[in-house]
């Protein structure tokens, strides 16, 4: 993964010569979930949706060509990565390194620890799948990519209250063919700003609204407890409970 990262900080960081680096970042990221959208894949290019077409364009236009060519080889580099060393987080590495530097607490948890907590959380049966795996505030991604190298069968949601992490982590889902969802969205007071299905119906990247949200929509549930009638260990809980980090 190390000379992954080092070809793709080397190229995004030429380009920030001219253009401020969190900006170029942002719209790589943008400009890559706008090219794997549903319409394009199923459609092989040769039908467009016109509100992704109008955010692609957008994005695209302060660049030249020249630039525009440095875009596709980080894709690339990013592409060849999950390949190379499946579900690895380059994006979220570069972020952390290149441009939060920590700033504001933004330093993600380490791929280790997400490893060791992924085996506290998972079954470690590959017979079993479709279970839902659920990370409310999911960074780049990596506890469900450690998740993932344990079971990538299942069903992986992320929900995150940063534009930028929930676009990391809904590209990270889409290179590595992970089946789920992505939302950018408050989970403690359950705003939602937007989302993606990913590689739900083939492989693809759907945006999504609330309605359309599976964790907007149908999040897991508790049943209060009465703390004068019952035991903690005799609660019960009501709906389908997801697997938490």
């Amino acid at each position: 993964m190390k000379q992954s990262y080092d070809e793709f900080s080397k190229i995004m960081n030429g380009m920030a010569r001219k253009f401020e680096l969190s900006k170029v970042f942002n719209d790589l990221l943008t400009m890559s979930i706008c090219s794997f959208h549903h319409t394009n894949i199923q459609s092989r290019f040769q039908k467009k949706d016109e509100a992704n077409e109008v955010l692609y364009m957008n994005t695209i236009k302060p660049y030249e060509r020249e630039t525009l060519n440095e875009f596709a080889k980080a894709i690339g580099i990013l592409q060849l990565n999950a390949v190379q060393n499946p579900y690895s987080d380059t994006l979220g590495e570069f972020f952390m390194q290149d441009i939060t530097k920590g700033r504001n607490g933004q330093y993600f948890t380490p791929e280790p620890i997400c490893d060791m907590m992924a085996h506290m959380q998972i079954n470690n049966r590959k017979d079993e799948f479709n279970k839902r795996v659920l990370d409310p505030a999911c960074g780049s991604g990596r506890m469900l990519l450690s998740a993932a190298k344990i079971n990538p069968k299942n069903y992986f949601f992320g929900a995150d209250n940063s534009n930028t992490c929930a676009k990391m982590a809904t590209l990270n889902f889409f290179m590595n063919g992970l089946r789920g969802e992505v939302a950018w969205m408050n989970s403690l007071s359950m705003e939602f700003y937007g989302g993606w299905h990913i590689n739900t119906n083939g492989i693809e990247i759907v945006p999504i609204d609330a309605e359309q949200s599976h964790i907007w929509s149908a999040p897991p549930m508790r049943e209060e407890i009465d703390l004068e009638s019952k035991e903690l260990g005799d609660t019960e809980f009501s709906g389908e409970q997801l697997t938490f980090f």
